[in-house]
């Protein structure tokens, strides 16, 4: 027997249940993601056809205000429920009453904003839309600890199953409405469907139940890290929800204006939908499993490498591609009169893969426990986003809602772009991961992604003469099969994660 011991370069090995575990949610919450997503773009597709860009336009005006005093909804106890270890019946019970009594403080605060809010943007149909849609700030918070517990416990096989039921019936109904002629109604239908649904499924697959609080003295460490990451997520909701509201205030007044906000709005979330697409199964594993695993450094750093590793292969190509394609998307989603919002979706495209690489920094930082330099990460974000908006309002002023808009998208994309290598590297810093191990990881993908875009945009010069929709396809066609060829050892890698590997055939993949 050979006693020697193992070189000290070699790291110690990944926990394999964990890996498993870890492998099998990411899994399962990818496949009801994609589900989901699928649902949402036909949905949104006969959305388009049915309700105004100028419809969707006075909706974007008041999601960004109520999106921005929905961060505080939860407090941060979400995540502490997940972050903590040995949370007690009474501390998960004395989270849900806070985030339930805060739900409804903050629609009494709506209610009371939206005739506010209607004046501000000189829009009188915003105050019942504001109304109407005050009542999401409860139900947000009424399901938020359950689906916290259920994350917990890893059921992500149960909770992809209602978030994909959500998105059915709530989608359905909106579609009806529409038909209908409600207009906005049929999106305000949409929003309180897909919570109504996501409440009864949540409390349905998680068996707690609240009861008896626990005394304050108990709580001081929760909700010491709950209002840390409630700041971080107040500068993060403000950073990625202020053009919207500067947009709103500079333009909503007009029909014009709205036109282009709903052009903006709808733009910026076909962009963030492949975003959510997989940052939401991730940062769903991410959290309870690196959470598991910062009692041993190793592992926390593979773990940690593999995520944003994951995250680059998949969204890199995407970023690119949308820039290439975006103008087609829109019009063949949308029809001719979504053309205008093609060309900021183009834009915006590029921030696709840094946005991502953002969004799971904050799974990253409270698994750790650092959500005080969270915080501090997310005030640089919201200091650079602020300046971009400063600076497209100077450059483009406040006369021409069209060169506005297509001056913010682009000041916004270079802003997040530029922010997040800078941002990585501080939170990778911050929790002990080894920063230039983890950006070597990356490259690969963004160099195949880069390469993958130049051929798929000369190949789309020669497609004038065809259809937009048969333009788009071809491309995506021709984006998969070259990006395949160029990133052939990463889609290798990312096939044995997602599929799962015995630990001693992951342990190289995972730490080298």
């Amino acid at each position: 027997m050979n006693d020697a011991p193992p070189p000290q370069n070699v790291a110690s090995p990944v926990d394999p249940e964990l890996m498993r575990k870890t492998q099998r949610a990411t899994r399962l919450t990818m496949i009801g993601q994609i589900a989901g997503q699928i649902i949402s773009l036909v949905v949104i597709s006969e959305l388009y056809h049915l309700v105004s860009p100028a419809e969707f336009g006075l909706l974007g005006m008041f999601m960004p205000i109520m999106l921005l005093i929905r961060s505080f909804g939860s407090l941060g106890m979400d995540i502490a429920t997940v972050q903590k270890k040995g949370l007690t019946n009474e501390e998960a019970s004395t989270l849900f009453w806070y985030q339930v009594i805060t739900g409804v403080i903050l629609t009494v605060v709506l209610v009371g904003l939206s005739p506010l809010l209607a004046m501000w943007f000189q829009a009188e149909r915003l105050t019942m839309v504001g109304i109407a849609l005050s009542g999401t700030a409860l139900l947000y918070n009424s399901y938020s600890q359950h689906k916290s517990l259920a994350e917990k416990k890893l059921y992500f096989g149960r909770l992809t199953v209602v978030r994909v039921l959500s998105l059915i019936v709530s989608g359905v109904l909106a579609i009806v409405a529409a038909y209908s002629g409600w207009g906005i109604w049929a999106l305000v239908v949409q929003q309180y469907a897909e919570l109504v649904v996501l409440n009864i499924g949540f409390w349905a697959i998680e068996p707690w139940r609240p009861g008896k609080c626990a005394p304050m003295s108990e709580m001081k460490q929760l909700l010491n890290f709950s209002g840390y990451y409630t700041l971080s997520g107040l500068f993060f909701a403000v950073g990625q929800n202020l053009d919207k509201i500067v947009l709103g205030a500079v333009f909503g007044s007009s029909v014009e204006g709205q036109q282009w906000i709903g052009y903006y709005t709808q733009a910026y979330n076909q962009m963030i939908r492949p975003v959510y697409l997989l940052t939401s199964p991730v940062t769903s594993a991410m959290l309870p499993a690196l959470s598991q695993a910062k009692g041993n450094p190793e592992s926390f750093s593979a773990l940690t490498g593999s995520f944003y590793r994951m995250v680059g292969i998949m969204l890199a190509p995407c970023s690119i591609g949308m820039l290439i394609v975006g103008d087609e998307l829109m019009p063949v989603l949308g029809g001719n009169d979504w053309i205008q919002a093609g060309d900021i979706l183009s834009i915006m495209g590029l921030m696709i893969v840094a946005q991502s690489w953002i969004n799971i920094s904050g799974s990253l930082m409270s698994a750790a426990g650092r959500a005080d330099l969270l915080a501090v990460g997310a005030f640089g974000n919201l200091v650079v986003l602020s300046g971009a908006c400063g600076a497209a309002y100077f450059f483009a002023g406040k006369n021409d809602a069209e060169l506005f808009t297509i001056d913010l998208a682009g000041l916004v994309m270079l802003g997040t772009v530029i922010v997040c290598g800078p941002y990585l590297a501080f939170c990778f810093k911050s929790t002990g991961v080894d920063v230039a191990k983890t950006f070597r990881q990356l490259t690969p993908a963004l160099a195949a992604s880069i390469l993958m875009g130049a051929v798929v945009y000369l190949a789309g010069l020669m497609d004038y003469y065809l259809p937009d929709a048969l333009t788009l396809v071809e491309e995506i066609i021709v984006g998969v099969i070259i990006y395949f060829a160029f990133a052939r050892n990463e889609i290798r890698w990312l096939w044995r994660q997602l599929r799962g590997l015995r630990p001693d055939e992951d342990i190289h993949t995972v730490v080298d």
